[in-house]
């Protein structure tokens, strides 16, 4: 699944007018061998139309911290690299694939989940209950916006999407 991976990473990063390398690839592929289970974990959802592919994936990195008074656990996650493929666009895979990172956050016992939205993904993280961080009106064209989701407060309830998540990248 990682050429797919890099494959759908390199397609999001084109959409906000990033362009990729050959020496981006191969440190993608590298993180992605030697991260995956340890610190980065991630879901894909194949691609049943097309044996080898993948409509859609996204990840999360563990991020220890030092500890907080009260808190159960320091722990954050990173979202990145949500993204669908866009002969599967408007199906539900990206809240799928969120509603599975938003669990693995809730079963880690994390504190809170951050991530840097693109202009196409901040209507999903502001209805799972997401905010922008720091709390400042963010233009709908500004790429890589912070966001933020405090673990067990989403704002509108604990409804999330379900939908067909795949294997385990």
């Amino acid at each position: 699944d990682i050429s797919e991976i890099l494959r759908l990473g390199e397609y999001m990063y084109a959409t906000v007018g990033g362009s990729v390398d050959d020496e981006w690839r191969a440190r993608g592929r590298s993180q992605l061998e030697s991260r995956l289970g340890v610190d980065l974990f991630g879901w894909v959802i194949d691609d049943e139309s097309a044996p080898g592919r993948l409509a859609a994936c996204g990840f999360v990195n563990r991020t220890p911290r030092l500890p907080l008074p009260g808190a159960r656990t320091a722990l954050r996650g990173y979202v990145q690299w949500v993204v669908t493929d866009p002969a599967h666009q408007r199906k539900g895979y990206g809240g799928a694939i969120m509603a599975r990172l938003m669990s693995w956050a809730e079963d880690e016992g994390a504190t809170v989940l951050d991530l840097h939205s693109s202009p196409s993904g901040r209507a999903l993280y502001l209805a799972l209950g997401f905010v922008f961080s720091p709390n400042v009106d963010y233009p709908a064209t500004t790429l890589g916006a912070p966001m933020q989701w405090r673990v067990g407060r989403t704002g509108t309830g604990s409804a999330r999407p379900a939908g067909p998540v795949g294997g385990d990248a």
